[in-house]
């Protein structure tokens, strides 16, 4: 979600979801997935007062007013977070239109194949309708393996007046990473498609396709790619599924993108929002247990490395401390043929239970364990490596100030973004941001270069100063270093075609490291891969 810290955001969230709400008259309420009221013209409202987004809604029985503090336009549906009462009392509060949330249901439902291959069928039609001399010769709706090319994206080969023009989109069924992929997936097809044609016969034009409202990560990143060494431009277009509409979109200038207000960022706020448990916690073992604050999610966690084991979510009234494993152990079922509990609020009478829970985990979250399949080696293996980093970045790279190692700062896209990068300086005061990955992952360079735009964008408002990060250095007033990190062996087959269409304005290193990173990390390989 989109967080609303400020009148600034404030009004551009009034703007965009009262737009939304323009799409049908009648809607439904829902709290927490339940249906609470139907809401129609004139029995709601949204403001902006004193920097803050108000919500407000009444019918014959009752009236009621919200502070929004997050929010998301998706398809027939506008979610938020919201507030009341001191944020005493917090709900996820959504808006949706029945008819069309049901249509869009009913095609979630079909097998994806079938919506790829509707999708594509779709495109064919509005190709030639948006652009005139437009034929589409071939539409191809499932992957290719040999050229890294997933299945959830629809190809097409267009003639267009006699220029090979490639098209390839996701339908608005797609999750964002999916939609965010297409600039990744569409740059492996040019080069291979280029790769053995001559003259007339390679693409001159790349066309990516995502839904309607759903284009900035791809623009963002658009404005920050160079295709000139495959022979062809890149745009966008916007696909509106339900009108039948094709909308070429403007990529931004890189003045724009640079100066263009990041409304997602989030900051630590500095707050001393420590859990009562805290001491009692890092007592079980001082040397291992790591404790870090979340500013996206207001959190606190214990983790031993970088594998979480106790999380405390400050936002509600009383903080309950939860400990256990996250993720698919959770459900109590067998995994590598042990049980694992379910998470549980953490008391008096089971913390001894923790205290048993941390010796498993620093007896298998070793670099000499015995068992090397069990899951508490095996599981978030890039937090492990990101934590043997934030302790020795120079064994990264000598030039870097061990003083200063920030994680996820600043960040943006908490719901969505699972990807670990972390923020340096090195001794000429230059920021390095640092993209890690533990194994093979075709987005790397792509979400590097996410990363790297937030942090530039921020070094250019003067943020990090103005903060308080870096304390004591004099950053340069040049833009960041990009370090592409993973094990040398991990990097994706594809790694090499993608990152060199990162602009050389963006200074990108590829960082091999050895495959026994956990016993200590040593440099095999760096060189720069997107040389002008």
């Amino acid at each position: 979600m989109i967080p609303v810290t400020d009148n600034e955001t404030a009004a551009s969230a009034k703007y965009e979801i009262e737009l939304a709400l323009l799409k049908s008259r009648d809607w439904q309420m829902l709290a927490n997935d339940e249906v609470i009221a139907g809401l129609q013209p004139g029995s709601c409202e949204f403001a902006v007062e004193w920097g803050k987004l108000i919500f407000a809604w009444w019918d014959e029985e009752r009236s009621q007013s919200w502070r929004v503090t997050a929010y998301e336009i998706a398809e027939a549906e506008i979610r938020f977070r919201a507030s009341r009462g001191l944020a005493k009392e917090t709900v996820t509060l959504t808006l949706r239109d029945p008819e069309r949330w049901r249509a869009k249901q009913q095609e979630r439902d079909l097998p994806a194949a079938e919506r790829r291959s509707r999708y594509g069928g779709l495109l064919a039609q509005l190709i030639p309708a948006h652009f005139g001399g437009a034929r589409v010769e071939r539409v191809n709706t499932a992957g290719n393996r040999a050229h890294s090319l997933p299945v959830q994206y629809a190809r097409l080969v267009v003639d267009l007046r006699g220029e090979i023009v490639l098209a390839i989109g996701v339908n608005d069924c797609g999750v964002q990473a999916e939609i965010d992929g297409v600039l990744t997936a569409g740059l492996v097809w040019l080069a291979g498609f280029n790769e053995k044609r001559e003259g007339r016969k390679r693409a001159k034009r790349l066309w990516l396709c995502v839904p309607r409202d759903h284009s900035q990560t791809t623009l963002e990143r658009l404005t920050l790619i160079e295709t000139a060494h495959l022979g062809a431009k890149v745009e966008c277009l916007e696909v509106d599924e339900d009108r039948e509409e094709l909308t070429a979109v403007r990529p931004m200038t890189q003045a724009e993108l640079l100066n263009d207000h990041p409304r997602e960022l989030r900051w630590p706020d500095g707050a001393n929002n420590h859990s009562v448990w805290r001491e009692r916690i890092l007592s079980l073992a001082p040397e291992q247990i790591e404790a870090r604050h979340h500013a996206a999610q207001d959190a606190e966690s214990y983790s031993i490395h970088g594998l979480e084991f106790v999380r405390v979510t400050h936002c509600s009234t009383i903080p309950r401390p939860k400990f256990g494993i996250p993720g698919e152990l959770h459900t109590g079922r067998r995994t590598a043929g042990r049980l694992f509990p379910p998470v549980k609020t953490l008391t008096e009478t089971n913390i001894g239970e923790l205290g048993a829970l941390v010796q498993q985990i620093i007896a298998y979250r070793s670099a000499v364990a015995a068992d090397r399949h069990h899951p508490f080696y095996r599981l978030r293996a890039e937090a492990w490596l990101e934590s043997i980093l934030r302790q020795n970045i120079r064994a990264l790279d000598a030039a870097l100030d061990p003083r200063f190692v920030y994680s996820q700062i600043p960040t943006w896209r908490a719901d969505e973004r699972s990807v670990i990068d972390l923020l340096a300086a090195n001794h000429e005061g230059r920021l390095v941001v640092i993209e890690i990955k533990a194994a093979e992952d075709v987005n790397l360079p792509m979400q590097g270069l996410d990363y790297w735009l937030r942090v530039e964008q921020a070094r250019v408002r003067g943020e990090f100063t103005r903060r308080g990060l870096f304390p004591g250095i004099t950053l340069a007033d040049q833009s960041p270093l990009l370090y592409l990190v993973a094990p040398r062996l991990r990097f994706h087959r594809t790694f090499s075609t993608v990152a060199r269409c990162i602009s050389p304005e963006v200074e990108t290193f590829r960082i091999g490291l050895n495959a026994s990173w956990r016993a200590g990390v040593r440099v095999h390989t760096k060189e720069r891969v997107n040389e002008p």
